[in-house]
């Protein structure tokens, strides 16, 4: 139990970014789960849980300044009367019910009290029988342990993770907190003699090289959504969809639609940049209620991140956790879908109260 709420912890205090969560801490607890007996699957578990789900609930994460400027773009969103898009985000988050239910089963799975499920449960009692804490299938990524380790120490990664959050809580400014963060640690590396700068320098690049393939999604996905507001498909949308559409079970809706999006596409922020725009003002059309719409999107783009095994945050929390991504992504499946069903009739039923 306090290994499975350690890492829920650092998954709270972690909330910037998922990547970032995500191989921090799976690369922190490793050999903490495999001392206490832990599979590693329920590492992936929390991992994955406290990845996108944290970022969600959180107004000075990297989650919440993209989506935050996504929806202030919409007028429906304005008319709410926060002057920022950290005030308009703010708004949805008592309303995310998703990331709320995935933390809140997070907790209850670490407290022991909600019960091991479909993979999760085969996975402890492999380990229970058997003491490995993966799966053979997972031996080929854990073919180096034990060997070259050093130890580390902790103040190289707390000092530049409390440097990134205090300065973008100051700030509001990501890039900002990021630049100064990765000038404090190389000061500090190069300082203890950890790397040299050349080191320090193509770990940089390598890291800038792995985020290469999202920036390009998210240029491909904001130019789209240009062409499609210059051609009207809003619009277009609205026209068709308005007269047999309902205020009530719009909330709901929203969330199925963007959930299937975005496990399809596995890409939560492509998939925001292309429903909001469309979701947003199809609502305010029908009398639905803004903030229950920006939440539902919030909802089923942190469902989809979460519940789509091929979804760059679930394959990263594999890698992160030394497992096979299948192994993974069916070990933490009932409790993706057991949040998912708690999220569509909760939309349901705050359509009708709201």
């Amino acid at each position: 139990r306090k290994t499975l709420f350690t890492t829920f912890i650092l998954g709270v205090i972690i909330f910037i970014d998922d990547y970032l969560n995500v191989l921090s801490i799976g690369t922190a607890m490793k050999k903490v789960y495999d001392k206490v007996k832990v599979p590693r699957e329920a590492l992936a578990y929390l991992l994955d849980s406290t990845g996108s789900p944290v970022c969600v609930m959180f107004p000075f994460s990297s989650w919440a300044a993209y989506f935050g400027a996504i929806f202030f773009a919409q007028e429906s969103v304005q008319a709410l009367g926060a002057k920022t898009w950290m005030g308009a985000y703010i708004k949805a988050i008592p309303f995310c019910i998703y990331p709320i239910v995935a933390l809140l089963i997070v907790i209850l799975f670490s407290a022991g009290v909600f019960p091991k499920l479909g993979g999760m449960k085969k996975a402890y009692e492999r380990v229970a029988t058997t003491g490995k804490v993966y799966s053979d299938a997972s031996k080929k990524y854990n073919m180096d342990d034990g060997e070259g380790e050093q130890d580390g120490n902790i103040f190289n990664f707390l000092v530049p993770m409390l440097v990134l959050v205090v300065v973008a809580c100051v700030t509001g400014n990501l890039v900002v907190a990021q630049i100064i963060c990765l000038a404090v640690t190389l000061v500090m590396y190069l300082a203890e003699k950890l790397m040299t700068f050349t080191e320090y320098w193509d770990n940089f690049v390598k890291g800038f090289a792995d985020m290469l393939p999202i920036i390009i999604l998210l240029i491909a996905a904001l130019t789209f959504q240009t062409i499609a507001n210059q051609m009207q498909m809003t619009e277009f949308f609205i026209d068709i969809t308005q007269p047999i559409l309902s205020a009530k079970i719009f909330p709901m809706l929203a969330f199925i639609i963007t959930g299937i999006l975005a496990f399809m596409i596995a890409n939560a922020w492509g998939v925001c940049t292309l429903v909001a725009p469309v979701l947003l003002p199809l609502g305010a059309s029908v009398g639905a209620n803004a903030i229950l719409i920006m939440a539902a999107i919030l909802s089923g783009c942190a469902f989809g991140n979460h519940a789509c095994f091929y979804c760059d945050t679930t394959v990263l929390a594999s890698q992160g956790s030394g497992i096979d991504n299948f192994d993974h992504a069916v070990s933490q499946l009932p409790y993706v879908l057991i949040g998912a069903g708690i999220s569509i009739i909760g939309f349901l039923v705050l359509g009708f109260v709201m």
